[in-house]
């Protein structure tokens, strides 16, 4: 008898001690922190999270804190920002972070600093899918269209080890969407402390997006968050 109840007292602790997902850690799964606008193009973006089942809770860039990015499934950080408002913020926040805006790619050492050469924009309607069978690539290949008429696509040139899923048709170090996995090295050889994307959308574009351009949006959102 006294070994069943010795064997009993061993199960209930064990039960105890496994972890389990708190119920504040479920809350934050379904948080998403947008850095940007209530109206306009970003009011279409916060449509399409919520859409997906995200509560989105948006931040003016003058307000954005590290802290404030904690119990949020991922940060997205509009174009429309002041890119300098923002500034590397982000930069050791364990919260996974989506950027729009190519100059907070540099803020963060993800990628060059200088205008229209580590990033910019280009005039143009289609990106190319480098690697199609990333999971951020949502099933995509070789040319897509991801705008209706042209318009402005954002580009970054990434450090060594970011994996560039799409570039620019006409020059295959502008990374469109590229992704840094959590422990790579940023520029100045430190570990990235979450998974980080850059997504190419423009303010202003959020209206000119092809189906495909929404199916790769919500890619991102899958990857970045793991699901």
């Amino acid at each position: 008898m006294r070994k069943w109840w010795i064997l009993f007292l061993v199960i209930i602790s064990v039960t105890a001690c496994s972890p389990t997902a708190s119920p504040a850690d479920s809350a934050a799964s379904k948080k998403v922190l947008f850095v940007g606008r209530e109206g306009g193009g970003d009011a279409l973006v916060v449509k399409r999270l919520k859409g997906l089942g995200y509560e989105v809770y948006v931040t003016a860039d003058k307000d954005l804190t590290a802290e404030q990015a904690l119990n949020h499934a991922f940060v997205f950080v509009s174009s429309t920002v002041n890119s300098g408002k923002v500034g590397n913020k982000l930069k050791s926040s364990p919260v996974p972070v989506i950027y729009a805006e190519g100059q907070n790619m540099g803020d963060v050492d993800l990628a060059g600093r200088e205008t229209d050469v580590d990033h910019g924009n280009y005039n143009g309607k289609s990106i190319q899918v480098k690697q199609p069978n990333h999971p951020m690539a949502a099933g995509l290949k070789d040319s897509v269209d991801i705008y209706q008429t042209e318009g402005k696509i954002g580009f970054v040139v990434p450090g060594k080890e970011g994996v560039i899923v799409a570039s620019a048709p006409d020059d295959e170090r502008r990374a469109v969407i590229c992704t840094f996995e959590k422990g790579a090295k940023n520029m100045n050889n430190e570990p990235v402390p979450a998974r980080q994307v850059y997504f190419y959308l423009i303010g202003g574009e959020e209206i000119n997006q092809t189906d495909n351009s929404w199916k790769l949006f919500d890619a991102a959102v899958r990857w970045i968050t793991g699901k």
